[in-house]
């Protein structure tokens, strides 16, 4: 049908710091957070043999953290060192038979996955015409440079867990960002589950019910590292969306989109200042005042055992001869007006147990007052507070080879840009520092592991296009520099491939213009299918004020729309026999919304069976639509809300994006390979990959391999 992702083999039609003498990372006052670049060589066998249990903490709204002690983990991680060395004899041999099992020859010796999130190929092809991507266009030349078709709707937790997968959404149960609350007609994340559960422990006069946490992947189906692991081919695994909270591989994994901070939210800034700055969506505003010749206000961080809010004192101060100084609690750090600062350890007492965050400040002096920004709280890699890799000492391998890294899924603070907490200058000085972060991880990987799996995405191509489409691509451009660092990463990889690699570098979508927001909400308002309460005549978020006993269909996210069905939501209405003609009837609508001009907004609408197969199908949006390029879901309807008018000016810094018909936003395929890529979806790149290193891709997977001896039928 047209329109449609293919979801080839579903069940329905194929539509489309430091004291380096002591501590890698050292919190004690006057310290920033620097590399120590000796001690892990002395720690790898440690870090990476561990098997400790992966969840030292945890994040739960409302609940607060469990903390298990550093000390006990270090005990935990002593003892599985242990083990593991004196089992290393039977864990090569089993290793070794289990390669043996392989079915197919392998292509490969080594597959390099480079992802670039939001890569759009026709900026690639035309920046690669005027002689500045010219990696790619060497990689292009002895192998292959497509287009790669990405999911319905091309939304990143979407497609990547289609990458990771091989299945449409319909098989491993990611939609969107987020999910309905079908009881309560809330908003959640789609992907991760957090929350406490009670459990009876004990025997007899020693048993009692204790309150346990759980951090828990909503993602279904078996990434492909996952199978390789079975093989015997290992696999590190740098920040891929939707694998958070890690799952267990034979090899590394570091978790990327959907890592909280340690507050528990996708990202929240704070900004201190003497005057309240106004909009802080996706931040925090608390009063920075004067004293004992300085500036002093309080910096939140986590919920504690009691399920309380924990906070710590920060204190702006000058120091001799000029310089600005900032403390957190214990920790200090010099700062550079106008410039971003490096890591600061960051402790949060709670009782006898303590949550460590990092982040990084920013001050600049406005009308004689300082304004002093805090990025969100990330985990701190040495010692988190919420599984964040696999097995869990590998972040702190890491931080201790290279010194502290971001950790959050969403790290490039696009709301302090958005509400001008941040220039630009200062958001893309964070952004590239990010960037340069991952890139030191991922071509150190390149250098120790020789074979398996080696995969890395890299969110900087998305986030740029994301607050930066409106100054196009021409000289000075800040995605026209993008494109050009990304093509030199291109190059860093090429050169460190070895005889008998595969290097695929690929992205999840392409990228569009964002000028106009669609409120799907008001839509459905004005066109009878959702109703308000009397006298409500907007609604700010979570659906208050609709009144559920009148309307028919809702709208959550960026692209679904959801009807009120009876026996399905709390208070529905619809009745099943009654919910496909409704579906096609406000799909046909949606395709006649027109702006004032004349303007076609919406490009595709279709019902959930035309598009997904699967056993979790039915967990998804009943209809799903893609907008027009320059069109978008607005921002309050995304979460619940309604305002006065179905179609108004976006006027945030985000002007581009790609949650719009999935057709419009391909996504970039290259290799260093010949491929057969006509028609590529990234369905096809987890067979691809099992393919090239001797593993048959299983039945249940829809996409198909891209080599070209699979094509021609050597190995189907």
């Amino acid at each position: 049908m047209p329109g449609t992702a293919p979801h080839r083999g579903s069940t329905k039609d194929d539509p489309g710091a430091a004291n380096c003498r002591r501590h890698v990372i050292d919190h004690r006052p006057d310290r920033e957070i620097r590399p120590n670049r000796v001690l892990p060589s002395i720690l790898l066998p440690i870090l990476l043999l561990s098997a400790a249990s992966p969840v030292a903490a945890y994040i739960g709204p409302g609940a607060g953290f469990g903390i298990v002690t550093s000390f006990l983990v270090l005990l935990n991680a002593i003892a599985a060192s242990l083990l593991s060395a004196l089992l290393w004899p039977v864990m090569m041999a089993v290793r070794l038979l289990r390669r043996r099992r392989r079915e197919l020859r392998a292509t490969a010796g080594r597959v390099v996955i480079l992802g670039l999130d939001g890569l759009s190929p026709r900026i690639a092809r035309e920046l690669m015409e005027e002689g500045l991507m010219p990696e790619l266009s060497s990689l292009a030349g002895r192998g292959t440079l497509a287009p790669l078709g990405t999911t319905c709707p091309g939304i990143s937790p979407v497609a990547w867990s289609s990458f990771m997968t091989g299945v449409n959404p319909g098989r491993h149960g990611i939609f969107d960002f987020l999910a309905p609350d079908r009881q309560r007609y809330l908003a959640i994340l789609s992907s991760v589950r957090t929350g406490t559960s009670r459990r009876r422990t004990g025997r007899g006069p020693f048993a009692r019910e204790v309150t346990r946490p759980f951090v828990r992947l909503l993602r279904k189906g078996a990434p492909f590292w996952g199978l390789l692991g079975r093989y015997g081919i290992r696999s590190t695994v740098l920040r891929v969306p939707i694998t958070y909270p890690p799952e267990p591989l034979d090899g590394h994994l570091l978790s990327g989109m959907c890592v909280p901070d340690v507050r528990g939210t996708q990202g929240s800034y704070t900004l201190f200042s003497a005057r309240d700055p106004g909009r802080t969506t996706g931040g925090l505003w608390r009063l920075l005042e004067p004293s004992d010749g300085g500036w002093r206000g309080s910096l939140p961080g986590p919920r504690g055992a009691g399920g309380t809010g924990i906070e710590v004192p920060v204190v702006l101060r000058r120091r001799r001869g000029g310089a600005w100084e900032v403390s957190a609690g214990d920790s200090r750090l010099a700062l550079t007006e106008g410039k971003l600062s490096g890591w600061l350890g960051i402790t949060f007492p709670d009782g006898r147990a303590k949550v460590r965050a990092i982040a990084r400040f920013r001050l600049v002096i406005r009308e004689g007052s300082p304004e002093l920004y805090c990025s969100a709280l990330h985990v701190d890699p040495w010692s988190p507070a919420v599984p964040i890799s696999h097995p869990v000492h590998y972040s702190r391998f890491l931080a201790g080879s290279r010194g502290p890294f971001a950790t959050l899924g969403l790290a490039e603070d696009t709301w302090a840009l958005n509400n001008g907490a941040l220039d630009e200058e200062a958001f893309l000085d964070q952004a590239w520092a990010f960037f340069e972060e991952r890139r030191t991880m991922f071509l150190d990987a390149l250098d120790l592991d020789r074979s398996g799996l080696v995969a890395c995405v890299f969110d900087t191509s998305d986030r740029i296009q994301h607050m930066f489409w409106g100054a196009g691509t021409g000289e000075g451009s800040p995605i026209r520099a993008m494109y050009r660092r990304m093509d030199d990463l291109i190059g860093e990889t090429v050169r460190r491939l070895r005889r008998g690699d595969l290097l695929l570098v690929m992205s999840d979508h392409g990228f569009s213009s964002f000028h106009t927001c669609v409120d799907m909400n008001r839509w459905l308002l004005e066109k009878g299918y959702l109703v308000l309460e009397d006298g409500v005549a907007t609604v700010e978020t979570s659906f208050a004020g609709v009144d559920w006993s009148k309307t028919r269909a809702w709208s959550l996210g960026l692209a679904g729309i959801f009807l009120n069905l009876k026996g399905r939501e709390a208070r529905g209405i619809v009745d099943p026999s009654e919910a496909a003609a409704v579906s096609r009837e406000i799909c046909a609508a949606l395709l006649e919304l027109r702006t004032p001009g004349g303007e076609s907004v919406v490009g595709s609408a279709l019902t959930s069976r035309d598009v997904y197969g699967g056993p979790y199908a039915a967990e998804g949006p009943d209809i799903v639509y893609g907008t027009n390029e320059g069109f978008r879901a607005g921002w309050g309807c995304v979460t619940g809300g309604l305002g006065p008018s179905v179609l108004y000016p976006n006027d945030r810094h985000w002007d581009g994006d790609h949650c719009h018909d999935h057709r419009t936003v391909p996504g970039t395929l290259a290799s260093n390979a010949p491929l057969d890529a006509g028609a590529a979806n990234i369905l096809d790149i987890a067979p691809t990959v099992l393919s090239a290193l001797g593993v048959r891709p299983p039945s249940y997977m829809e996409g198909r391999s891209l080599l070209r001896r699979d094509a021609e039928g050597g190995h189907a």
